[in-house]
């Protein structure tokens, strides 16, 4: 054996040889290192080390971090957007947060009512166009009803039992001839309009008229320009009424045999103040041709339209002179 390989074989067989020192931890480091690794533990296996995940815990480090980013976004999100409706996507998103899917909640809700409210006021307002009303009333006893969609039980009370949306009523405790002037332009206006009549020349009876119309809008203003006409004329005590060429049905009322042209009565005066008047018109005037009836409480004038309407409007102001 030669012997470079007698001195491997010595140095291989030599026993409890310390390993020789790592120049790193020589002199004052190397008291530090044997120190701090000599602690006595128990000798474990190699599956019992304990080695940090540094992956794993880059991971939910960097997951955290978007956490809070997120939750930074959502509160930013909320504080811009108070009064604006969260969108289905919002919700959804939140929904493994609690507190954040209670405050959409709370959000969605809070707005809910605005939508309720609308339903409720298109309900009220459709309330109000069925429910009946009193159009107006006066004094003297002029009063306009509007009964809207009337119960079916109600319909035999009326004085034609007629099933229509919409019935008006207008009444007064007394009848004037004035009304059936009135009465004459409402029809006029409104000729599809069915109607009941119930009036006594010798004011025996009050004055009722009832009007039966599908569509409750249009006898609503009918009724309200009705009794407008009406409640302007009875502030004053002395009243003209005026129709041209006026319907069979009003001359009819006013127990006219003949159609005529024009017809007029002065409302308000007394008999003879009536008989005054036409005595100054005729000695005035002999060469207007007019006809007249006299009744306790108005003249009636009727003839052709032009004249009818001068005299009338004459003979008023001088009645105004002497009441």
């Amino acid at each position: 054996m030669s012997d470079f390989m007698k001195s491997i074989v010595q140095e291989v067989m030599k026993p409890n040889q310390k390993p020789k020192e790592n120049p790193l931890f020589s002199g004052e480091t190397r008291f530090v290192y044997s120190k701090s690794s000599a602690v006595n533990k128990p000798q474990q296996t190699p599956q019992e080390i304990n080695r940090p995940n540094y992956q794993q815990k880059n991971r939910q480090k960097n997951l955290s971090f978007i956490k809070e980013n997120s939750a930074d976004s959502r509160e930013n999100s909320r504080s811009n957007v108070k009064n604006e409706n969260l969108s289905p996507v919002s919700a959804k998103s939140d929904y493994k947060d609690p507190l954040a899917r209670l405050q959409t909640l709370s959000l969605v809700q809070g707005n809910q009512p605005i939508h309720q409210q609308q339903i409720h006021t298109s309900i009220r307002k459709k309330h109000f166009q069925e429910e009946s009303q009193l159009i107006g009333q006066t004094r003297d006893g002029l009063k306009a009803w509007l009964y809207s969609s009337p119960h079916p039980m109600l319909l035999q009370n009326f004085q034609r039992s007629i099933k229509s949306n919409a019935i008006g009523v207008i009444t007064s405790r007394k009848c004037q001839l004035g009304q059936l002037f009135i009465v004459n332009e409402l029809l006029r206006e409104h000729p599809a309009m069915k109607y009941c009549l119930s009036w006594d020349k010798n004011s025996k009876e009050s004055f009722v008229l009832e009007l039966y119309e599908d569509n409750a809008e249009i006898l609503r203003r009918a009724l309200k320009t009705f009794f407008q006409r009406l409640s302007q004329n009875s502030f004053k005590q002395i009243q003209v009424y005026q129709a041209h060429s006026p319907s069979p049905w009003l001359t009819k009322q006013l127990d006219l045999t003949t159609q005529v042209d024009g017809v007029a009565v002065v409302e308000g005066i007394e008999y003879y103040a009536a008989m005054f008047l036409l005595d100054r018109f005729f000695k005035k005037s002999p060469e207007k041709n007019i006809k007249y009836k006299i009744d306790r409480d108005y003249l009636l004038l009727h003839g052709n339209y032009e004249i009818i309407k001068e005299v009338s409007e004459e003979l008023l102001k001088q009645a105004e002179h002497l009441s």
